[in-house]
């Protein structure tokens, strides 16, 4: 014969089940990614590549949602005030999330966020259009002696505004850089000779079939070979954007176990390794506990960088 459980026994276990917290069925419904710049842009194609991935492994749909403006801080701030149910999260990159802060003094921070993982990095390219007359850093340069060369990139205080300044200075020349919203309209304004060259990542040469004259990296890249690095032609400026996964700061542990643990797998896929390769882009991937401490560290580092180049106080 069967022991009975006492009514009191079941209705405490029925009541312990009902207080379970909400992460127990997590996901069970949607899930927003915020990506904070236009779509087709830098941040765009690795954060849909990687969106695509989270999707089938957590088995619930992911809304990708471009939130434009203001260097990516418009998108950040709105994410930094969402809800941290693990419903709204963001794919950022490392301008808008450790340098846009100490430049606008943004109402989020260093301790605004919890970093899931590190998904991408790359290195950055000195292009021009693919048919310019411009055809090596030292045509780039001997324009820019006469006042004649014009950047374009994302608002300043991001990367490739940074990586222009620190390319222009090491040739003791003069960029004059004007701010876009994205490459899709850097691109517009090259093709209206209004901007000469851009400082972007790789897949921005494929796409939009821009000639690299010179990666910002210690060793020249797999995917164009034939590209100098700066170093080579005597001035060894490096400069990396990296990619992020975040959620906004006191999202549930359990939750954080999940995506880290979806983050791990999504970015070993056959599927997503493939998708970046044709892209020109470069996975790399830090777990949760490696990659806080890493964008601290970028955050900390990044603002003292801003400084030093006077673009903050």
């Amino acid at each position: 014969m069967m022991d009975r459980v006492p009514a009191v026994a079941v209705a405490a276990l029925a009541a312990i089940f009902t207080a379970s917290p909400a992460w127990s069925d997590y996901p069970d419904r949607k899930i927003s990614l915020m990506i904070p710049f236009s779509a087709g842009g830098g941040t765009d194609v690795p954060g849909r590549f990687f969106a695509a991935e989270m999707e089938k492994i957590l088995g619930a749909g992911i809304i990708v949602k471009n939130v434009t403006g203001a260097g990516g801080t418009i998108g950040a701030t709105q994410l930094s005030k969402a809800r941290p149910d693990g419903y709204s999260l963001g794919f950022m990159p490392v301008g808008t999330t450790t340098t846009q802060p100490h430049i606008r003094k943004t109402s989020y921070g260093r301790e605004s966020w919890e970093p899931i993982c590190l998904v991408a990095q790359g290195p950055l390219y000195v292009t021009v259009l693919e048919d310019s007359e411009i055809k090596t850093m030292d045509d780039l340069i001997a324009l820019a002696k006469s006042g004649g060369v014009v950047t374009g990139g994302p608002p300043p205080g991001s990367l490739p505004h940074i990586a222009q300044a620190a390319v222009s200075k090491a040739y003791g020349v003069k960029f004059k850089y004007i701010p876009h919203e994205g490459i899709n309209e850097v691109v517009k304004s090259m093709l209206g000779g209004r901007v000469t060259a851009a400082v972007w990542l790789g897949d921005a040469a494929q796409r939009f079939k821009l000639r690299p004259l010179a990666i910002l990296d210690a060793d020249r890249s797999a995917e164009f070979p034939e590209v100098p690095t700066l170093a080579e032609l005597g001035h060894p400026v490096e400069s990396h954007v990296w990619f992020g996964f975040f959620a906004p700061k006191g999202t549930a542990a359990k939750i954080v176990g999940v995506l880290s643990e979806a983050c791990d797998r999504a970015v070993k896929t056959e599927s997503f390794a493939a998708n970046m390769k044709k892209a020109k882009r470069q996975t790399r991937y830090l777990p949760h506990a490696e990659f806080k401490d890493f964008f601290q560290r970028q955050f900390d580092r990044n603002g003292a960088l801003l400084r030093e180049l006077g673009q903050v106080k």
